[in-house]
């Protein structure tokens, strides 16, 4: 697996073994895919990278200059293979390695993201398929740590259905690439917002 684009593009990342069935990369075409979506410079951004398998996607967004990016993941193994893909490019001082469960670990990323006063730009929700994690993880991802104009996206099965409204959030779009879609949300404008732009 290598990285699509940015200072470390053709770089190989390590990945599972085959006997893994837990972490699932985002295949090399989506990710270069997604990237030119939001774009290939994320000069100064923070990203939160959620159920981050094996770092890949926070791992392009530091490629293409973002400022740091945290990785959580509730697996020892994949929390082994964020640090030595993390080591491998000596970027380990750009990045915050948690080993947490989700949505139960939303707590820890509030106290960190309030004692280092940090609100993230971008938050990748990258969970198991079919199993619910990614309207959970909607359902309670906690808006304090985020800004006014955060991304978030999340990889799911096409077949799975997100709601266009989620809690705070608004769907703004959904790319299918063959049985894998992206769901990219944004945090609805406040009614006051809105009344003073009319």
């Amino acid at each position: 697996m290598q990285i699509t684009g940015g200072k470390f593009k053709g770089q190989k990342l390590f990945t599972p073994s085959s006997k893994s069935l837990e972490i699932r990369p985002l295949r090399s075409r989506i990710r270069k895919a997604l990237f030119d979506i939001i774009g290939n410079n994320l000069e100064g951004q923070k990203v939160l990278d959620l159920f981050a398998g094996t770092g890949a996607l926070g791992i392009e967004a530091l490629s293409r200059s973002a400022n740091l990016v945290i990785f959580v993941d509730s697996s020892p193994q994949s929390i082994e293979l964020i640090k030595k893909n993390l080591n491998k490019l000596r970027i380990d001082e750009k990045a915050i390695v948690l080993k947490l469960k989700l949505p139960e670990g939303f707590e820890n990323i509030v106290t960190l993201s309030i004692n280092s006063k940090l609100l993230f730009d971008i938050v990748f929700v990258t969970p198991p398929y079919e199993k619910g994690l990614s309207l959970k993880t909607l359902e309670r991802l906690p808006t304090e740590i985020l800004k006014e104009d955060t991304l978030i996206v999340v990889e799911e099965r096409d077949k799975v259905y997100l709601p266009e409204r989620m809690g705070n959030f608004q769907l703004l779009k959904k790319k299918t690439y063959g049985e894998t879609a992206l769901f990219f949300y944004k945090i609805e404008a406040p009614l006051i917002f809105l009344k003073g732009n009319r």
